[in-house]
């Protein structure tokens, strides 16, 4: 007496499997009752499906919603409508993962990462808080921090900084809408570094409290860039001149605080009205609350006495 087989969705036509026979109308094969080489066809089906017909040529005969793995290309492929659709990444330099990642307090925060030829492009948080990657958290050489391409992490997507990744397209809004410049630095700076007029070009980093040659602040995502074409985001980074922007700072600030250049190389800290003497070195007003002693990043706005 024949098999009837039912395909999962209904109203597809049934596959009829003769007495002593296989049928190979699909990419599996099919047993008929008393076919003495059951055990053998069985467990090549279990293989096949537990590998997903893992090879660098297609499936035979497949059947609508049957996965491949493609050895060829390192993707996984699902088909449908008569073609092969990836569906999947390859399980090395590109691909999207979901992470767990530390800050510098050791609050964990989960993160959606594209990684694209062995680069992190991009990084999506839900946070309601800004924060810093750890030390311990690395790039996927394993070796370089995390915090080097992505100094400060918040709610949205945060794109890679040491990189030429930019939004192309027309922005409606934007997060940091800082007016900055490029300008020839004596040295790679990090985003938030805060610089002067000096050094063996034209900026270097501040690294005394209340300098008055201080310039600005190297942006993180300039809202409008001025001589763009000058160099690159190493020899020639963006300063923000203008707007908001983060900011490397050290020790404890109130929100609306003027700051000024630190003590701490490249960082800036709050100063009391009672303190200043001469307004040339206000860098900006902070826009958040920090409240403990060490180094962080807060936004500021550049320029407001």
């Amino acid at each position: 007496m024949p098999y009837t087989i039912d395909y999962s969705e209904t109203g597809k036509t049934p596959i009829v499997v003769n007495d002593g026979v296989v049928d190979t109308s699909t990419s599996l094969k099919l047993i008929g009752k008393n076919y003495n080489r059951f055990g053998e066809y069985l467990n090549e089906n279990l293989l096949h499906l537990l590998e997903n017909f893992a090879g660098a040529t297609a499936p035979d005969t497949p059947t609508e919603g049957q996965l491949w793995y493609d050895t060829s290309e390192s993707y996984l492929k699902i088909y449908e409508s008569g073609k092969w659709y990836t569906i999947g990444s390859p399980a090395g330099n590109t691909r999207m993962e979901v992470r767990t990642r530390l800050d510098t307090n050791g609050v964990s925060h989960y993160t959606i990462e594209n990684i694209v030829d062995s680069v992190i492009v991009t990084i999506l948080v839900d946070d309601t808080t800004a924060w810093t990657p750890a030390a311990t958290e690395y790039l996927e050489d394993g070796v370089t921090a995390l915090s080097t391409q992505f100094p400060v992490i918040q709610a949205g997507v945060s794109m890679n900084t040491t990189t030429n990744f930019k939004f192309r397209g027309t922005a409606t809004s934007a997060e940091y809408a800082d007016l900055a410049e490029r300008y020839n630095a004596d040295e790679v700076y990090e985003p938030g570094t805060v610089v002067k007029i000096g050094g063996s070009h034209e900026i270097t980093q501040t690294s005394e409290c209340c300098d008055t040659n201080v310039f600005g602040i190297i942006s993180t995502a300039p809202g409008f860039e001025m001589n763009s074409a000058a160099g690159n985001d190493d020899t020639h980074p963006f300063v923000a001149l203008a707007g908001r922007v983060p900011c490397k700072v050290v020790g404890k600030i109130k929100k609306g605080d003027r700051v000024v250049s630190s003590n701490t190389p490249g960082h800036a800290k709050a100063v009391e009205m009672t303190q200043i003497l001469d307004y040339r070195n206000i860098i900006g007003r902070a826009l958040a609350d920090k409240t403990d002693d060490g180094e962080g990043l807060i936004e500021v706005v550049v320029g407001a006495k």
